[in-house]
């Protein structure tokens, strides 16, 4: 692979005007935000976030734009997410064609598939993909928890890149790390253990909050990168308190939208059904950010 694909992911956000368009230029100064704070790459088109609320042409425009404005300085991951195997496969296919670097894809949503079903599935999508591919285990999503055991039976497959693992258990990512070797990378997609699986030897964090405080994110990476746990612990004892409080939210994708408006990058409303956070609760995760942003 041509650029180093380990580091801090920030997942972006979907800006929308208040004619319920979706704001390109927005979602450009956001992405050269985070950029300007070192993350080491941009994933779009994010699975728990807007990406299903967003029209075919909408979507296509995003990741356009995001390649466009991104421009080869980091890797960019686009989420494919569908039902059938073939259909991810075509996302897949448009992302590359869009000039990627990666695709993300999820095991069959809905219905709660049995691993071995969920695995035959992912392989056929690994078997066609024009891209490397991170498999994002979310069981609470899904319906599917691909455990190590799973996972393993794809580790021969040269496009099976990495896993994004949001399981939330606590010795996951050493698992994980134990069950696929070197040449499967292993991302914490928990924000609330990322500095536990950073511990167990992550290859980086996949997180939307890291689009909302891009410089703490990165610079926890960095302490852990560098062996400074001491460091890294100290700054997770501030940054775990935000980050915390908009992982626990069924609302965390409007926390972090006004979050960024707070802050001076509006990004207009959630589109329903998503819910929207409450101004205290806004309040509360900004503060906390701004005064780590402060110390860091």
């Amino acid at each position: 692979m041509p650029q180093s694909m380990q580091g801090v992911f920030a997942v972006s956000t979907t800006p929308f005007g208040a004619d319920g368009q979706q704001r390109l230029d927005i979602l450009a100064k956001g992405l050269e935000r985070a950029l300007s704070a070192g993350v080491d790459g941009i994933l779009t088109q994010g699975a728990t976030g807007e990406a299903l609320a967003i029209s075919t042409e909408e979507r296509d425009a995003q990741i356009q734009a995001t390649i466009e404005v991104v421009a080869g300085r980091v890797p960019v991951v686009v989420g494919c997410m569908a039902y059938r195997p073939e259909d991810a496969a075509a996302l897949v296919r448009q992302a590359a064609r869009a000039g990627a670097a990666a695709a993300m894809i999820t095991p069959p949503f809905y219905g709660g598939v049995a691993p071995e079903v969920a695995v035959e599935a992912l392989d056929l999508v690994l078997q066609r993909s024009e891209l490397p591919v991170m498999i994002y285990n979310n069981p609470h999503s899904t319906g599917v928890d691909l455990l190590p055991e799973h996972l393993a039976l794809l580790a021969a497959r040269d496009t099976f890149w990495s896993v994004k693992e949001t399981s939330g258990a606590a010795t996951r990512v050493a698992e994980l790390r134990q069950a696929l070797g070197d040449g499967v990378e292993v991302f914490v997609g928990a924000d609330g253990i990322a500095l536990e699986g950073m511990l167990q030897g992550a290859s980086g964090w996949v997180a939307a909050s890291a689009y909302l405080a891009p410089e703490p994110c990165a610079r926890l990476w960095a302490l852990a990168r560098a062996g400074d746990w001491n460091g890294a612990a100290a700054l997770w004892r501030s940054l775990s308190v935000p980050l915390g409080l908009i992982e626990g939210s069924p609302a965390f994708i409007s926390l972090i939208k006004q979050g960024l408006g707070s802050l001076g990058l509006e990004q207009g409303p959630v589109r329903p059904p998503l819910p929207t956070a409450s101004r205290e609760a806004v309040d509360e995760v900004v503060a906390a950010i701004t005064a780590i942003e402060q110390a860091v």
